[in-house]
């Protein structure tokens, strides 16, 4: 059956007025100001800005905003990177509302895990969460184009940015997919850089051609690199890269360093390209409650929670180069061809399990929209693929990082 994507005239219109009035652009400061002009307020601006993250300061300012707490709840630990960025957007709505807007945070998942965050947010048993949307593929189908891009983590938060929130259809078509759900999106966290992790030194994509290549997905992208493909998942990648069942490997940096990869493969290259994060999701009845300030406030919140975050990666990822040099561990980058190369391929087979899903949910012209647009931002030249029948299982991701 056709997934059904129109959604009520009334929610429709809600959805268009806060894209356009409360237009998350780079220019916060301008579009608070008309925010805060057309409903009348005394301020001129909500918060005061520049574009450098620690010298903002927060103004409190004049709310026609109720009391109300906010019900918070993450898979994420307190002190893990996810738990201090949500401190640090929940801080941030605390001090510029003065108090107004309350939270109680649940965190480590105690009230819902990976799969059952969509629902515990949409039913409105909780107000806010932090969503891997990877997980809901076939519920989100139009928020989960290829989550990734290239040449760093602000370009891959630029292009979810501008997909969710600044392109007119695209951003409609999202949220409003999201409305069915009961949610509305504010905004995303970074998802981290990616690396290819092989027992002998390599320099180039060249290099990993006819190498036995260990992979959980992104297989049809290895395979045109010219990889032998060795069927494996994250639990094994350690032992298997040790016991010489493959050479080589792809991860993201995080992971391959909680699996100490760096035991037993001595080379890691930075592959280029960079995954989009958790989305911070409020439910859309909560957000409804919300005055037009207060919207504004939450969407300046998002932003600096996305900028915390890219904070705390550029740290943990100094940290930790540092340890892999003192374990004798060699690290480079591939070249920007190379990049260019394996970005591309990794789009392509993205967008391929987004054309297939969207043929099973009958949502083909709102996903070659998004994707379309996906690719203009990136420079990339996509055209739709002739219907085919291949189908995605239920929960396959072609999103995320293997």
């Amino acid at each position: 059956m056709k997934r059904g994507l129109i959604v009520g005239l009334v929610l429709v219109a809600a959805l268009a007025i806060a894209i356009v009035s409360c237009s998350r652009a780079r220019d916060t400061d301008v579009a608070i100001a008309t925010t805060a002009s057309e409903n009348g307020t005394t301020s001129s601006t909500m918060v005061s800005l520049t574009t450098t993250t620690a010298m903002r300061e927060t103004t409190v300012a004049p709310l026609t905003q109720e009391p109300m707490t906010i019900k918070y709840a993450t898979r994420f630990k307190e002190d893990d990177t996810g738990g201090k960025v949500i401190r640090r957007f929940i801080d941030y709505v605390k001090e510029a509302t003065g108090g107004v807007v309350a939270f109680e945070v649940f965190f480590g998942g105690v009230l819902a895990g990976d799969s059952e965050e969509l629902g515990l947010v949409g039913s409105g048993s909780v107000d806010m969460t932090s969503l891997a949307l990877s997980g809901y593929a076939d519920r989100l189908p139009l928020a989960n184009f290829p989550m990734w891009a290239a040449p760093d983590a602000q370009a891959a938060l630029d292009y979810a940015h501008h997909l969710v929130f600044d392109e007119p259809r695209t951003s409609l078509l999202i949220q409003a997919e999201a409305g069915v759900d009961n949610i509305f999106v504010l905004g995303f966290t970074s998802g981290g850089g990616n690396v290819f992790v092989s027992r002998r030194a390599f320099t180039g994509l060249a290099d990993l051609s006819g190498k036995r290549f260990g992979a959980s997905g992104f297989v049809p992208a290895l395979e045109a690199l010219g990889c032998d493909i060795v069927k494996t998942n994250s639990a094994r990648m350690h032992d298997a890269l040790a016991e010489g069942v493959f050479e080589a490997v792809r991860a993201g940096f995080k992971g391959s360093i909680d699996l100490k990869l760096y035991d037993v493969a001595k080379h890691f290259v930075w592959d280029g390209v960079y995954g989009v994060g958790s989305s911070i999701v409020i439910n859309l009845d909560t957000w409804a409650r919300l005055a037009p300030e207060t919207r504004a406030v939450f969407y300046e919140a998002a932003e600096r929670a996305a900028d915390y975050s890219l904070e705390l990666d550029s740290g943990y990822v100094s940290g930790q180069l540092e340890m892999l040099a003192d374990a004798g561990v060699t690290v480079g980058s591939l070249g920007t061809e190379d990049t260019d190369k394996w970005y591309r391929l990794l789009f392509e087979y993205g967008a391929q399990g987004c054309m297939s899903r969207a043929q099973n949910l009958g949502i083909v012209e709102d996903m070659v929209a998004v994707l379309t647009e996906a690719a203009r931002f990136m420079g990339l030249d996509w055209s739709p693929p002739a219907p085919t029948t291949t189908t995605v299982a239920p929960g396959s991701g072609t999103t995320g990082s293997p």
